[in-house]
């Protein structure tokens, strides 16, 4: 049986790494926060059990949902190891429209949710092609042929080794195949 560490070391472990992550001193998490310096100092060496109130003003000044704090995410987190030439057979299907791809990731937690996929799109098959639109941030990274992209009323001519990213709250998709297909990348990270 894996024993559980100390929730109070734990809390210590997590407050250290989302300070440092964020480059704050002690001091400045502090200040942010409304606490004591000598608060934030006990709290990440476990020296303390910290009310809620103090957790929820930490939280806030960092920027994440409280039970960020409480996560031992250095215990339990998700690893995807995608080999080459594989992933979890999907299907996208719009009026029109569908094509297959390989999901290469997905990950969920705090309110969002991350997306990594390999696309391939056969210009005679392509259809309607279909527009999106999210909140969030999306990114494309052409693997071979070639397509124009339309993001937030621009066209982006898109080929081999060419990436484009961009604020998801565009409409955005591909306008036209230009080429026999479009093979690419896409990564994508939106609130659930």
């Amino acid at each position: 049986m894996v024993e559980k560490p100390d929730i109070h070391e734990a809390l210590g472990r997590t407050l250290n790494r989302l300070r440092q992550e964020r480059g704050l001193t002690v001091t400045a998490l502090a200040l942010a926060a409304g606490v004591s310096p000598a608060m934030v100092s006990r709290i990440e060496n476990a020296q303390v059990s910290p009310s809620l109130a103090t957790l929820s003003a930490l939280a806030g000044a960092l920027s994440v949902p409280e039970m960020a704090l409480l996560a031992q995410t250095d215990l339990v987190a998700d690893i995807h190891h995608v080999k080459a030439g594989e992933g979890l057979p999907s299907r996208r299907v719009t009026p029109g429209h569908s094509h297959d791809y390989l999901l290469l990731g997905r990950h969920e937690g705090m309110g969002w949710r991350f997306e990594a996929a390999r696309i391939r799109i056969e210009a005679d098959a392509a259809g309607s092609l279909p527009t999106y639109q999210h909140e969030g941030h999306a990114f494309l990274c052409v693997l071979s042929g070639a397509a124009t992209y339309r993001c937030g009323g621009q066209n982006f001519e898109l080929a081999t080794g060419d990436s484009l990213s961009f604020d998801a709250k565009l409409p955005h998709g591909f306008s036209r195949i230009t080429d026999t297909h479009i093979a690419f990348i896409s990564v994508s990270s939106r609130p659930v």
